[in-house]
C-alpha cells in the first residue's frame, strides 16, 4: 500500500490510491472502501469525523 488511510465509517485501513470513493468534507478528503461506506457518510457526515 503506498498511501494508506483509514474509512471514517467502517475504520478499514486502504490504499488511498484504490478507494472505491474519495468525498471532501470541509477541506478535507475521506477516502472510502466502498460506496455503501461513502454513502452513509454524505448521509450524515459530523457523525463519522472525530473532534480534534
Amino acid at each position: 500500500m503506498n498511501h494508506v488511510v483509514r474509512d471514517p465509517v467502517c475504520g478499514e485501513l486502504i490504499d488511498g490510491e484504490k478507494a472505491a470513493m474519495v468525498l471532501s468534507y470541509k477541506g478535507e478528503l475521506h477516502h472510502f472502501c466502498t460506496v455503501r461506506c461513502s454513502k452513509r457518510f454524505r448521509h450524515d457526515p459530523p457523525r463519522f469525523i472525530s473532534l480534534k
